[in-house]
């Protein structure tokens, strides 16, 4: 049977995790009460009462004075609105104080709103307060995230998202979570907010483009190849592209898609950038070409990932693999298969000296041997398999930086897997 080790699909970047600084023109302490800092007269008795106790709280140390001046600004507030003043400005703004200074990011949110609607002059000034309540959410949820409580982080996220959009961090982290919870269309939901917040300034840029790569690779994952191929389009146009991962991945979305004229097109340019493409990236190339079903094209990229990179077990793996393929699947000469077969035992040979202990790696090795009809060295090769006690069963293999991670298992021959 023919098989192929592909490198677990990984979202482009982990979540970043550093706390937000709190600027000067968020710090609010208590006993100061700052006037709004755009044109925003009261209008009406209610609303000038709302104001005067939105003041009085503000400068109110004791916290049960401060609690009832609250609930006093709150009623006359209300009250304004019940009497008519819903398309005053300056009744939804000193709600959205008043939310404020009770820690309400929802119902700030939407108060807030009302008021830019009706006082657009007034944006900036709402900003300060929707910071000033973004910062302690996005950290709170940031420390929850480090802690691993994942439950905790989730609302204040929300809350963070909810009271102030320009910021794309809190829906970056969601699409995060979801992702990891495999609710993938939920991820795909928060990714594509980010996307359509745009590039606001250098904080934001990266996760906007984060999104966009990861939008297409959730898509790979669902095998939805028409949006796949939208997405990685769209990646390599807005952001990248040269980007060798984008251009693997939309190489085979278009042949899954149905277009092979495109995708043999991508493909070749693949190869061609292959003296500039990091090792693990060629390797995935070649993964992607074996699915494709174009064999040949695969072996030229496993040998060239190989080249940077000699000793790397599921290359080594797959291209054993990959000459086992064009041996079964594409028409040659005799000649030709002869030449593939001992290509194909080579590198078994190389399969096994790196991995001595795995039967799949042996049996790889017996099969090249059998091709070429050679039954004594076939036969030698599956009882060294039969004298095994153990097995090294290799599960996931994933390029960190300059290093791997290695997940396997061990399997007791003799009894059960241990």
């Amino acid at each position: 049977m023919r098989r192929i080790k592909c490198e677990q699909t990984w979202l482009i970047a982990a979540i970043v995790l550093a706390v937000i600084a709190t600027t000067p023109s968020v710090v609010m302490a208590q006993g100061f009460y700052q006037e709004p800092d755009c044109d925003l007269p009261s209008g009406h008795f209610l609303v000038n009462s709302g104001k005067v106790y939105i003041k009085g709280a503000s400068e109110e140390a004791d916290p049960v004075k401060r609690s009832r001046l609250l609930e006093d600004a709150q009623r006359n507030l209300w009250d304004a609105l019940r009497r008519g003043q819903d398309d005053n400005p300056a009744v939804w703004y000193f709600l959205g104080r008043y939310y404020v200074m009770t820690n309400d990011p929802i119902g700030a949110d939407s108060v807030f709103d009302r008021a830019e609607e009706f006082a657009p002059d007034c944006a900036t000034d709402i900003e300060q307060y929707r910071q000033r309540m973004w910062v302690p959410a996005i950290n709170g949820a940031i420390e929850n995230l480090r802690e691993g409580n994942l439950e905790e982080a989730r609302p204040l996220l929300q809350q963070a998202r909810a009271i102030y959009e320009d910021d794309n961090r809190a829906a970056y982290f969601l699409a995060q979570l979801f992702y990891n919870e495999r609710a993938i269309d939920s991820a795909l939901h928060y990714f594509k907010e980010v996307v359509a917040g745009g590039r606001t300034d250098s904080a934001t840029a990266e996760n906007h483009d984060l999104s966009m790569i990861n939008i297409a690779l959730l898509y790979t994952q669902s095998e939805q190849w028409d949006s796949a191929v939208v997405w990685y389009d769209r990646y390599r146009t807005d952001v990248n592209p040269d980007d060798a991962e984008a251009l693997t991945g939309l190489a085979r979305a278009t042949a899954e898609a149905g277009d092979s004229t495109r995708s043999l097109m991508l493909y070749d340019s693949i190869l061609v950038m292959a003296p500039e493409m990091s090792a693990l990236d060629l390797f995935r190339a070649g993964e992607s070409l074996f699915l494709a079903g174009q064999f040949v094209m695969a072996v030229e990229a496993f040998e060239l990932a190989l080249e940077k990179n000699p000793y790397y077990r599921p290359g080594l793996y797959n291209l054993v693999n990959s000459h086992l393929a064009v041996y079964n699947d594409v028409g040659q000469t005799a000649d030709e298969e002869a030449e593939t077969v001992a290509a194909m035992e080579d590198v078994a040979r190389r399969l096994v000296a790196v991995d001595p202990n795995s039967a799949d790696a042996m049996r790889l090795l017996a099969a090249a041997y059998q091709l070429q009809q050679l039954d004594d060295s076939t036969l030698a090769v599956l009882e060294r398999i039969e004298a095994f006690t153990f097995n090294v069963v290799i599960d996931v293999m994933q390029s960190i930086n300059e290093t791997f991670m290695v997940q396997g298992r061990l399997i007791n021959l003799l009894d059960e897997e241990v």
